[in-house]
């Protein structure tokens, strides 16, 4: 009898239990988001990794061939055109295709292992067509927008992304991030990446000479 008292006095009551689960219940409500948000600065931080590889190829491939990198033109797929996307002419100088995808960005656009773009919207508009960038026409290059991420619905089979005919960064209808926590990867020409949420005025521009100039106001000089 006394045996039976012991354990009855020591055992949790219906009560003590249904607070414990719900403690439990709102630490992991707490600790999810946390941990979902660390988990997606991870993925950034592997895409800023990513950017400056594409980066250095470029700057590789432009030591190579006169300063002018590879002509974007359009929607095209890898290996059956001539000529070819912008990102296929950099392979040898990147090695790994990998370093095209990012895993967030792939995720919310149809899968595109195809998720940084060239940034030509100056040599398109200053040649009314397309045209490759000039990297020693970049006067500004701490502040050139090069590449970065392409937060735009492009087709999941066009390796050719690029920002010269819209704005495949800062495009209000995608505004804001969709991943990233809500930031954007941007490349700049002198080999530095940072995240935004929007255009800033005051560290980036998408013209050769110019400070400060957002994509729509890009003019020919």
């Amino acid at each position: 009898m006394t045996m039976r008292k012991s354990i009855a006095a020591g055992a949790f009551t219906l009560i003590e239990l249904l607070v414990v689960i719900a403690i439990i219940a709102i630490l992991a409500g707490m600790l999810l988001p946390v941990l979902g948000k660390a988990k997606d600065e991870s993925v950034r931080i592997r895409c800023v990794g990513s950017l400056k590889q594409l980066g250095l190829a470029m700057q590789m491939y432009g030591d190579d061939n006169n300063s002018l990198l590879p002509m974007p033109h359009g929607s095209v797929s890898w290996g059956d055109v001539n000529p070819p996307p912008w990102s296929e002419p950099l392979a040898a100088y990147y090695n790994n295709t990998n370093i095209l995808c990012c895993a967030a960005l792939c995720q919310c656009f149809d899968k595109s292992p195809y998720n940084y773009f060239m940034g030509a919207r100056a040599p398109y508009v200053l040649a009314g067509d397309d045209a490759s960038v000039s990297l020693k026409s970049i006067l500004l290059p701490a502040a050139y927008v090069l590449s970065g991420d392409c937060n735009y619905p492009f087709e999941a089979t066009d390796a050719d992304p690029d920002n010269y005919s819209q704005d495949t960064l800062f495009d209000s209808v995608n505004l804001p991030s969709r991943v990233h926590n809500g930031t954007l990867n941007v490349f700049f020409a002198d080999g530095h990446a940072r995240n935004y949420r929007a255009f800033s005025t005051n560290d980036m521009t998408f013209s050769y000479d110019e400070a400060g100039v957002p994509w729509a106001a890009v003019a020919a000089q």
